[in-house]
């Protein structure tokens, strides 16, 4: 009986060993593979930057104000005061705008604090140029453009991240507000430039469904099964999902991931 079980122990022992074994080696080759890929994107040299898909940001988005945000009838929105209540605090692709109900959070125009940074934010980046690079590495965009330009390219997609962060900020006041019009204009525009988030686009396909525009939803489908980043699968599996009739619009993030 206890050679039996000595001899299991040591089959198994072996075959851990192995395992071992194997994964060691397996991480050294994926090791070795990304530093010399990496020695061979810091030698590559620099190249030119004019094949880059830069962002322009419409003059309908860059001339937006304070005062563009009132509802579609002319008159100020009655819901300001809990518009940071209203916000889906669980969405980390959310900008969380500063309590409206704070005195101090309002600018001398009436608005929020935030969205006044925003709107300042895109006059800043309206002449800058703005690539989207989010899901390239570093390593990548050395062996395309040359180690040289990582600092510029890393630029290019820090502006992008910036304004994709001010866009998705303003469209959800806009939303608040009652300017669908507005909302739907930025959101439109974000998922163009290949925007992968959850938050923009769970807002823009609600206004699709409140329109009942099946072929913009069809649209965003073939937008996002473009993507790349993590965000995709959850993206798609909500817009697939998506039954204008008793789709509850105002689900968490967290019913989304599931």
């Amino acid at each position: 009986m206890i050679f039996p079980i000595f001899a299991s122990v040591l089959v198994f022992c072996a075959w851990l060993a192995y395992e071992i074994h194997k994964s060691k080696k397996k991480t050294q080759k994926s090791a070795e593979a990304f530093w010399d890929k990496e020695a061979k994107a810091n030698a590559t040299p620099k190249k030119s930057l004019d094949d880059l898909n830069y962002i322009t940001i419409p003059d309908e988005i860059v001339s937006l104000s304070s005062k563009d945000f009132t509802s579609e009838s002319g008159e100020n929105s009655k819901n300001n005061g809990d518009f940071s209540s209203n916000s889906n605090n669980d969405d980390p692709d959310k900008i969380i705008i500063s309590d409206a109900t704070n005195e101090h959070a309002l600018n001398e125009e009436g608005i929020p604090n935030d969205v006044s940074d925003a709107l300042t934010l895109i006059q800043t980046l309206k002449n800058s140029k703005i690539v989207n690079l989010s899901n390239i590495s570093n390593t990548d965009l050395k062996l395309s453009y040359g180690a040289a330009n990582l600092p510029v390219l890393t630029e290019y997609d820090q502006n992008y991240l910036s304004l994709s962060r001010a866009l998705i900020c303003i469209s959800e006041y806009a939303l608040h507000m009652g300017r669908k019009d507005i909302a739907k204009l930025i959101l439109e525009f974000i998922i163009a430039t290949g925007n992968d988030s959850i938050s923009a686009y769970k807002s823009l396909a609600g206004i699709y469904v409140e329109e009942n525009d099946k072929a913009k939803i069809s649209y965003l489908e073939s937008a996002a099964s473009l993507l790349t980043g993590l965000t995709k699968g959850p993206i798609m599996n909500y817009l697939s999902g998506l039954d204008s009739s008793d789709k509850d619009l105002e689900e968490s993030i967290y019913d989304i991931l599931e």
